[in-house]
């Protein structure tokens, strides 16, 4: 017959402390031979300072992230303007969700169509231009003597172009707002046509605009 489960707990409970034993190391033991991550890093990081490499890679590293703000990367797919051209932009959007206040009262429902004009008494026009053609930015320029515009490059040099001719020139970063108004030549200006905007390619020759 088998003895059952608590029979053999019952043995157990009589049989008192159990203590461990140590019987000793059998066989040899050797050590772990593979270096550590972390020491290898801070190995090469120290040979690395030791000979100037670490303050050249850091001094690259500032140096490429100051040439991306002084040239930002250009907008592809920009061309001169050879001939005016002008065409609507409608910034109307279908709502794809409900909207609704701090309250949860919701405003305005999924499938409704708003157009941002309706809410924005933003009046500025808009110059893109290629900061490195000059008779580019001696278009714009004159444009910002005449009126107020937003100077906006897709190609070129923001800060030295602000600099030398005391104007704010902003760049379109990723042509992110290009795109949004179907650009593909500059100069482009974009004003208000309301209900939509109107985007005029304007050619420009060396003189034209002096």
């Amino acid at each position: 017959m088998k003895p059952t489960l608590s029979a053999v707990a019952a043995v157990l409970c009589l049989a008192g402390p159990v203590h461990a034993v140590d019987y000793g190391v059998f066989g040899a033991l050797f050590p772990i031979e593979e270096p550590s991550v972390l020491d290898t890093i801070m190995n090469r990081l120290t040979e690395m300072e030791g000979n100037g490499e670490l303050a050249q890679m850091q001094q690259d590293m500032q140096d490429k992230a100051r040439s991306r703000v002084n040239r930002p990367i250009p907008v592809v797919g920009m061309r001169p303007a050879e001939v005016y051209r002008s065409y609507n932009v409608d910034l109307s959007i279908i709502l794809d969700r409900d909207l609704a206040d701090h309250r949860g009262v919701v405003f305005a429902r999924a499938g409704t169509r708003v157009n941002p004009l309706e809410h924005s008494r933003f009046n500025q026009r808009l110059v893109f231009i290629d900061g490195d053609d000059p008779d580019q930015v001696a278009f714009a320029v004159d444009l910002a003597n005449q009126e107020p515009v937003k100077l906006i490059l897709v190609n070129g040099a923001p800060l030295e172009l602000t600099e030398t001719h005391q104007k704010l020139f902003y760049f379109d970063q990723g042509g992110v707002i290009s795109e949004r108004f179907g650009l593909t030549v500059v100069p482009s200006v974009v004003s208000r046509a309301d209900p939509l905007m109107l985007v005029e390619e304007i050619p420009v020759t060396r003189g034209e605009n002096e």
